[in-house]
């Protein structure tokens, strides 16, 4: 009874220890991280040109607002002042620079409904029909090109932003690519022992089919027949004594198991990585000459399985990575004029 007793009043005791709140914060920028000298250089920062694909309009946006975020965080950083990015989509949707909001939604995007139409089972095979003739008819229409445009600007256009928001200089970018891909790895590390075990031996049995439900087939396949021959070798779960047919009863046991590892394995093993390539011009109003420009590609793969594998998580840092590097060479390399 002691030993009851003292165990129950210890996990009281932790229960209770884990009451409460856990806050943590980070902010973007610190005192102790900014420049020594700022270079007091006022910036303006232009929405950026998406020449990537994407149905979710919401998701386009967000992408562009995170890019935005580190950029502000790097450049302020930097000792640049920015002027807040509200205002600037307000002026420049108010001047007819931009159109904010527009071609935002996703229903309007090539292929969408007839993607819709064939991932939903709810609907019957008579709707199916009928929904796809009106997709086909839609399609016949000319159709804008859906990516958003680079904005174009003479230098008069220049000269009023930088007016108005009394900036030494703007920046434009451009989103080239923005993806999720998966990493070509046999690595058991990055995309687990089964899925390379059991992937691995169906390439060499199949070679690589065009459709993932071949290659799912191909698995459950190769782990059947791995797991056959291993149960005709067996002693479990049907023993000599279980009847005359114990080895064929191991055979279908083992069989099965095998094709189910098979299956499980066909869905997992995925080693996904964010891929984000930007460009950024830097240009003096006055004259409109870009005084700098690079670009940048960041690929961001998660070292093992047990690492973050999340698409949000793995973009974020992508873009992160991407912002420093070109924050950081457009400062080194603009220092005379900064």
């Amino acid at each position: 009874m002691p030993t009851i007793k003292s165990l129950t009043i210890g996990i009281m005791v932790f229960m209770l220890s884990g009451c409460g709140q856990l806050i943590s914060e980070k902010l973007a920028v610190t005192d102790s991280s900014r420049m020594p000298t700022c270079t007091g250089k006022k910036l303006v920062i232009l929405p950026f040109a998406d020449y990537t694909y994407s149905e979710d309009g919401e998701r386009a946006f967000n992408r562009n607002l995170m890019i935005m975020e580190n950029l502000n965080a790097r450049l302020s950083e930097k000792g640049f002042r920015l002027p807040i990015h509200e205002d600037l989509l307000q002026y420049l949707a108010d001047s007819g620079i931009v159109k904010v909001g527009s071609d935002m939604s996703a229903p309007g995007r090539p292929g969408y409904l007839q993607n819709l139409i064939a991932e939903d089972d709810s609907w019957s095979s008579a709707m199916k029909i009928e929904l796809t003739k009106i997709a086909s008819n839609g399609n016949k229409q000319p159709k804008a090109d859906n990516r958003s445009k680079g904005i174009a600007l003479d230098q008069a256009a220049l000269t009023k932003i930088a007016s108005t928001f009394n900036a030494d200089y703007i920046m434009r970018g451009r989103i080239s690519q923005f993806e999720l891909d998966e990493e070509n790895t046999w690595d058991p590390m990055k995309r687990g022992l089964l899925p390379v075990v059991f992937g691995g031996s169906n390439r060499a049995l199949f070679g690589v089919t065009n459709s993932q439900d071949y290659d799912t087939y191909g698995s459950v396949l190769t782990g059947a027949l791995i797991g056959s021959a291993i149960g005709s070798e067996a002693s479990f779960p049907y023993e000599p004594g279980d009847g005359s047919n114990f080895e064929h009863s191991n055979i279908k046991a083992w069989g099965i198991g095998g094709a189910a590892l098979g299956y499980m394995s066909s869905k997992g093993g995925h080693a996904n990585q964010a891929a984000v390539q930007l460009r950024l011009w830097v240009q003096d109003p006055k004259n409109g000459e870009v005084i700098w420009t690079n670009s940048v590609k960041v690929l961001v793969k998660p070292q093992t399985v047990f690492a973050e594998t999340r698409e949000d998580k793995l973009f974020d840092t992508a873009i992160s990575q991407a912002i420093s590097a070109l924050t950081r060479d457009f400062v080194n390399n603009t220092k005379s004029l900064l």
